[in-house]
């Protein structure tokens, strides 16, 4: 009888496993329209089981990265505050995977890339609309006083650019805010994210910008030492094939910048 009763209990240990949900914990902002949003109701932690969505929070690039892993059946533990505190709990090993990242040489020292991206930055400068400034490229900048938001990638060239005085902030909203009230002289923003904020305050007609002076990639990473987090971004890659595959991710690009 006892001998019955234990495989009975590992049979029971076998199907419970096999049925228990597969999870990858990620970590990342709230501020990053359109691609990371937080609303009124924002829950910031939670977990989201296949074919659900999260409370309070949306965007292009969370909806990438949820159908990717409810392809592959995997629920998602989300974990949601400001950059500089997501990219620390991702470095501490506190989550598998931080998104969506550019990739510069110091982080891609410390982290492995996903190999699809899940959207892209393009690197420019805004001022006042009345500013004087004359381009030419960044060394246009010396002397100045230009806003960047804390742990954001504007490429190589950026962090070694030498005289210019970077002043790190925490939101988009808050640099635009510093650069009408002639706190600063100019404002490092990412193209899509910034001009959605403009759009969104209708204040777009108070500031212009210049020629792009980069673009990068945006991607899924974890840290190098940690292996399983790694073998996940190899499922999320899977999982966004699938997508283009089936016509899901042309139908989520659809949903966000029109056709």
């Amino acid at each position: 009888m006892k001998k019955k009763f234990t495989v009975y209990l590992l049979f029971v240990i076998i199907t419970l496993n096999a049925y228990a949900a597969k999870t990858v914990d990620v970590a990342t902002l709230f501020d990053y329209a359109p691609y990371c949003m937080g609303e009124k109701n924002i829950k910031f932690n939670q977990h989201i089981k296949v074919g659900e969505d999260a409370l309070g929070f949306k965007g292009y690039s969370w909806d990438v990265l949820r159908e990717s892993y409810h392809a592959m059946g995997y629920d998602i533990g989300l974990s949601i505050s400001p950059w500089a505190r997501a990219m620390h709990v991702t470095k501490n090993g506190s989550v598998d995977i931080l998104f969506p990242t550019g990739k510069n040489k110091k982080r891609e020292k410390l982290f492995n890339y996903s190999k699809q991206s899940i959207n892209e930055a393009i690197f420019l400068l805004y001022t006042k609309a009345n500013s004087t400034l004359k381009w030419d490229g960044l060394k246009s900048l010396k002397g100045l006083r230009i806003a960047v938001i804390r742990d954001f990638n504007f490429g190589d060239e950026w962090s070694q650019t030498k005289g210019i005085v970077k002043i790190p902030i925490n939101g988009i909203l808050q640099g635009f805010r510093m650069l009408e009230a002639n706190r600063i002289d100019g404002f490092i923003g990412y193209e899509d994210n910034w001009d959605y904020v403009l759009n969104k305050e209708d204040i777009k007609y108070k500031f212009k910008k210049f020629p792009s002076f980069g673009t990068s990639s945006e991607y899924l990473v974890a840290l190098k030492s940690k292996q399983k987090a790694n073998e996940l971004l190899e499922i999320f890659d899977e999982g966004k094939q699938k997508l283009i595959i089936n016509g899901k991710l042309e139908q989520i690009k659809t949903k966000w910048f029109g056709k």
